[in-house]
């Protein structure tokens, strides 16, 4: 069965900061959504319908911003939806990431990754993510994707996206680091919640600044009556940073962190 994700139309939702988008941005935008998408536009819901062959997908730019890199006008768009209602748990959400750059007076797209499945029940965590200076005169997307399993368990992950010299926006950073769980098996939990901060000062790595990872984190037992035991408790604050890796293109964490 196809899942109809809806978004609210594009000027509808900019903030008001935003509400005087010049001609030629608003041609750009709409040109991005129906070359990568389709030009089949529901006025009613004020979205572009895309079907992926198993869901349809109702799709409108949700954040855009400007920059000016090294003397060239950049602009950042930001592509998500969510379902009218309520999807299966491992139904993904959807979205995508558009650079474009001014070329006299067009825009014209110079990376790209208009697909990319999230979040889950039909709700795209994109939307929550946010730019970024991620490197001298380089920007990217960043924020965290959450999952749960079905014991209750959560978990997610700090991502960023950039365009890399692939002519691709790509993710280049998945840190797994926040977490909460319970075990009955072996009655025991913990849970853990991270801060992850570009480093601006730091040496950059291929164009790319480090990160600053702080972590909380807890862990316990618990008693018959499942109740903690306080002398089993470990908690405490672990903090390290995390560099670019030129031979994978991405950010890992350290062997003794991952």
């Amino acid at each position: 069965m196809k899942v109809l994700i809806i978004v609210s139309l594009f000027l509808m939702v900019l903030p008001s900061a935003h509400a005087e988008i010049s001609l030629d941005v608003r041609q750009a935008v709409e040109k991005i959504m129906s070359v990568y998408y389709s030009s089949s536009y529901d006025k009613l819901r004020g979205c572009t319908l895309y079907d992926d062959g198993s869901e349809i997908y109702c799709l409108a730019p949700k954040h855009y911003e400007f920059k000016n890199i090294e003397g060239v006008d950049t602009l950042y768009v930001l592509v998500s939806g969510d379902t009218v209602e309520d999807g299966a748990r491992v139904t993904p959400g959807f979205g995508g990431l558009f650079i474009l750059y001014k070329l006299g007076n067009s825009w014209v797209v110079s990376a790209s990754e208009p697909y990319i499945r999230n979040g889950g029940a039909g709700r795209s965590q994109l939307i929550g993510f946010n730019l970024r200076e991620v490197g001298a005169d380089r920007y990217g997307w960043v924020g965290k994707f959450c999952g749960s399993g079905a014991g209750g368990q959560t978990n997610c992950s700090w991502s960023m996206y950039a365009a890399m010299t692939s002519g691709k926006v790509e993710e280049v950073a998945r840190l797994d680091l926040d977490y909460s769980y319970e075990l009955m098996s072996k009655p025991s939990y913990g849970e853990a919640e991270s801060d992850v901060s570009i480093n601006t000062g730091g040496v950059m790595t291929q164009g790319f600044y480090p990160l600053k990872v702080t972590v909380d984190y807890e862990h316990g037992l618990y008693d018959n009556n499942y109740e903690p035991i306080p002398s089993s408790l470990d908690k405490g604050t672990d903090s390290f940073i995390v560099e670019f890796n030129e031979q994978t293109q991405t950010f890992n964490l350290p062997d003794d962190k991952s």
